[in-house]
C-alpha cells in the first residue's frame, strides 16, 4: 500500500474540514454584511420618517423657499433610491419611489409669504420641532445627496428665520388678544418671553431684528403698569 493510500482517508477528513471552515467563514460575512445592511435600511428608514413627518408638520403653515423643499425631497428620493440598492425587497418600495420623484418635481413656488396661524402653544411647539429637525439634518450634512457647505448655510438662515417668525406669530398675536381682554402685564409677559428668545437664539439677520422692533414697539405701546411682567407665560424655555 503507497503511503497516498495509507493517507487517503485521513486527507479526504482533512479536506472536508477545511471546506467546512472556509464555508462556515463565508457565512459568517454574509451575515455581517447583512446586519449592515439592515442598520443602514433602518438608519434611512428613520430618516425618511423624521423628514416627511416634518414636511408635513410646516405644511400650509410655514412656507419654505421652493429650493429648499426641492432639496429635502430629493433627499428623500435619494434615501429610498439607496435602500432599493441596499434591499430591493423593501416594502411597498417601488410605489414609494414614484411618490417621492413626483414629489421632486411638483414642488412649485410658495404660495404664502409668511407664517399662517397658529392656535396653540401646542402647534407652536410642533412647528419648531419641525424646523429644529430640518435645521440639524442640513447643518450637520447628514444627506445622501451631499450639498455645498455654503449652500447648507443659507438653508439653515432661511430654516431659522422662519423658526423666529412662527415665535413672532404665536406671542404677538398672544399679546394683541391678552391686550384686549384687559390684561396688560399677560401681554407684557408675552412680549418679553419674545424678545428674549429672538436675542437668545437669532439668526442674526435684518429678517429678526424687524422681528424684535416690532416686539419692543408692541411693549412700548401697552396700557397700564410696567411692574408685574411675571404673567405665568413661559418665557424662554420655550425655544
Amino acid at each position: 500500500m503507497t503511503s497516498l493510500e495509507q493517507w487517503g482517508v485521513p486527507l479526504a477528513v482533512l479536506g472536508m474540514l477545511l471546506l467546512t471552515l472556509f464555508m462556515a467563514a463565508v457565512l459568517k460575512r454574509h451575515q455581517a454584511h447583512q446586519v449592515e445592511v439592515r442598520a443602514a435600511v433602518r438608519r434611512l428608514d428613520s430618516g425618511l420618517a423624521a423628514l416627511s413627518s416634518a414636511l408635513d408638520t410646516l405644511a400650509g403653515v410655514v412656507p419654505l423657499s421652493q429650493e429648499l423643499r426641492v432639496t429635502l425631497r430629493g433627499e428623500m428620493l435619494a434615501r429610498y433610491r439607496k435602500i432599493r440598492r441596499l434591499y430591493p425587497g423593501y416594502p411597498g418600495i417601488a410605489e414609494k419611489l414614484r411618490t417621492a420623484e413626483i414629489a421632486v418635481s411638483t414642488q412649485g413656488a410658495s404660495v404664502s409669504a409668511g407664517v399662517g396661524p397658529i392656535d396653540s402653544e401646542r402647534a407652536m411647539r410642533g412647528l419648531l420641532a419641525a424646523l429644529d429637525q430640518l435645521a440639524g439634518l442640513i447643518a450637520r450634512g447628514n444627506l445622501v445627496r451631499p450639498v455645498p457647505r455654503d449652500v447648507r448655510a443659507i438653508f439653515v438662515r432661511e430654516l431659522g428665520e422662519r423658526r423666529a417668525e412662527v415665535l413672532a406669530r404665536y406671542y404677538l398675536v398672544g399679546a394683541n388678544r391678552c391686550e384686549q381682554d384687559g390684561s396688560a402685564a399677560r401681554a407684557r409677559g408675552y412680549l418679553t418671553t419674545l424678545m428674549q428668545v429672538l436675542r437668545r437664539r437669532g439668526p442674526s439677520t435684518p429678517f429678526v431684528s424687524e422681528l424684535c422692533a416690532e416686539a419692543e414697539s408692541a411693549l412700548s405701546g401697552l396700557s397700564g403698569p410696567g411692574q408685574n411682567t411675571d404673567s405665568g407665560v413661559g418665557r424662554a424655555e420655550v425655544a
